[in-house]
Order: structure tokens, then sequence, then C-alpha cells
């Protein structure tokens, strides 16, 4: 079926038609199978990640006092003192990287750039904690130069050097390897920009690289897949990354913030304008 092409589960498909009271467009059938996505929603993973909701209330008053922003955005903010700010944030580009480990990789280190910088910061490092299979397998030995270089020469490109990383191999990781990105950046306390934009009159800009054919169904039938012999077939779906044209929208944001012209901005990543 169409549907499952895209990730979407019999039951979904089902749910959307009593929504509607139709059949779904094609397109209103992408749009639903990429926020519907794991990528996007966590409808996995949401009930643990909520656990974590109550940490700041449990925090030392001291520490709640620093924390500027919390869950919720694109990134945690602390106030460092001085005037200054620290935001960071880790994630993974796991699925990606296994299929096609550079790209998919140098993509990772694209994508927390640019949650860093949608904060009102300068990113200024990045970190890579990994995780792979028995060293001398095959499949490892496959996906780690790629993983690895992808890392180090999207980063390079970007001008942010890679502080530390951490390596661990393990039969557990077979065919699953975890690659974690963080990326850290630094700001004045008066410059946190935020997602959500107010108040009428607002002018909407788009800005970034051009759109691709690549990276197509990226979010519902790649970074949410299961691991399996079909990865080479989706290559496609993986991004090719650009990271000279990053580093210009770095440049650009950061004067634009200065100039106090931004109300909200947001990371478009894996579902684009949907």
């Amino acid at each position: 079926m169409p549907y499952a092409e895209l990730g979407l589960q019999d039951e979904e498909y089902a749910r959307i038609v009593a929504i509607l009271g139709r059949r779904p467009t094609q397109s209103e059938l992408a749009m639903y199978s990429i926020m519907w996505s794991e990528h996007c929603s966590y409808k996995s993973s949401k009930v643990h990640l909520k656990q974590f909701g109550d940490i700041p209330q449990r925090l030392p008053q001291a520490a709640r006092d620093r924390m500027l922003v919390g869950m919720g955005e694109n990134a945690g903010v602390v106030d460092v003192g001085e005037g200054l700010a620290v935001t960071f944030k880790v994630e993974s580009h796991n699925h990606p990287s296994y299929v096609e480990p550079y790209q998919g990789a140098a993509t990772g280190i694209g994508g927390i750039v640019r949650d860093i910088l949608t904060m009102g910061a300068r990113p200024v490092l990045v970190m890579d904690p990994l995780r792979f299979g028995d060293a001398d397998h095959p499949d490892t030995k496959r996906v780690l130069p790629g993983i690895v270089a992808g890392i180090g020469g999207y980063g390079n490109c970007l001008g942010l050097p890679n502080i530390g990383g951490e390596v661990v191999f393990d039969p557990s990781y077979q065919g699953n390897p975890l690659v974690n990105a963080l990326c850290l950046g630094v700001m004045p306390v008066d410059r946190i920009q935020l997602s959500a934009a107010r108040g009428v009159g607002n002018v909407v800009v788009l800005l970034g690289a051009k759109t691709g054919r690549d990276g197509i169904g990226g979010v519902s039938v790649l970074a949410s897949a299961t691991f399996d012999a079909d990865g080479p077939a989706r290559r496609p779906s993986v991004q090719v990354g650009d990271p000279f044209t990053e580093k210009l929208l770095i440049e650009a944001c950061l004067e634009l913030y200065d100039a106090k012209l931004v109300e909200g901005i947001q990371d478009l990543g894996g579902a684009g304008l949907t």
C-alpha cells in the first residue's frame, strides 16, 4: 500500500481517513507520514522522555536560576555569568549514518549546529560520542571510516573544532550504530531567540540551501525506519550536506540577531515546511 511505503501503519492510515472523513490525497498522506513519524512526533519514545520533565523542579534553586531555557525549545540555555549564556544539545543521526555513513554523519552535525544557531548563539565546538558493533566485523569497518570523516569534514568546513569524542565497540550495536552529535554555542544573555513569533504583520522569511531531490522521505522512511537489508535502496533518502552554505547562514543569522530583526526563528530539519 502507498501509505506503508511512507512508514505509516494500517491503524494510522485508518485514523487519517477518520479525521479527514475521506481518503487522503498523496500530499496529505506525505504530510501525515512526516508529522506522525518517530523522528518528528516521538510517538514511541515520548512516554519515556516525559520522565525528564520534572528534573528542573528537583534541582537546587541556584541551578534553576541559571537555567534560562529548558525543554520545549531547540536547545537548552544556561547562564554562565558575566553577561554570557551557553546553549548546547545532543542529538542522534543513527539510521541515516548506517545507510550512508559520510552524508548521514555530516548532516547530523549540520542539524545540531542549526539548533544551536536558532537559539541566538554562535556555535563554537562539536563533540561526537559513537557506538559501533564488533571492531572486526565487516559492517563496522564499512560504516566507521565514513562516519568519522563525515563528522570531522562537516565541522571543519564550518570552522568548528571537535574537542572530544568517545568510541565504544560492542556486539549489541552490530547493525545499529549510535551516531550522537553535540554542539555548544555562546551568546550574550540578552540575545536568546525562541521559536515562536508573535505579533501582526511579521514577515516570514525562508533562507538556507536550495531544496534538492536528496533527502526525500528521510524522516518517514529512513530516520524512523528499522534497520534491514533494504538500507542501500534508501540512500537517496539521506540528505546531502552543504556546509559552506550553512557557514554563510550562520553569519547571516548572527547579523540579523544583532540588528534585532528576528521575532522568532525555527530550524527546518527533516520535516521542512510541513
